[in-house]
């Protein structure tokens, strides 16, 4: 596994405000922004807007979906310098609380509209 991969596993995370463009194609992570060990895979991203309605939600999609398709642990992190660092960061890093967005984001439809995961050839 390379940071290309990381790459295509997260072109399929789109976001929930412009749902025809992925993370990757919004820069919003870069391969700049991939760390990779053998035990998980770090990530660092950046939002396109400081008022972000879901700015805990693109980190939990991008986890989800990393672990999923590259069955590794993943440890997503916002970036520095936004306003909501701290408590977005606590929210990714905390499994209760990221139980519970996840939830909400399938009641709501959420990561039905927004990971689109590729079938392996």
């Amino acid at each position: 596994m390379d940071k290309k991969n990381v790459i295509e596993v997260l072109s399929q995370v789109y976001d929930p405000d412009y749902i025809d463009r992925s993370v990757v194609d919004m820069g919003l992570v870069t391969e700049d922004d991939i760390t990779i060990s053998e035990k998980e895979i770090k990530i660092e991203y950046s939002l396109t807007a400081s008022m972000c309605p879901f700015s805990a939600a693109l980190g939990l999609m991008m986890k989800h979906t990393l672990e999923e398709k590259l069955k590794i642990p993943a440890k997503v992190s916002l970036k520095a310098g936004h306003y909501q660092q701290e408590k977005v960061n606590e929210l990714l890093q905390d499994p209760k609380q990221s139980r519970e967005l996840m939830k909400k984001l399938k009641e709501f439809g959420i990561i039905e509209r927004c990971i689109r995961l590729k079938e392996e050839s």
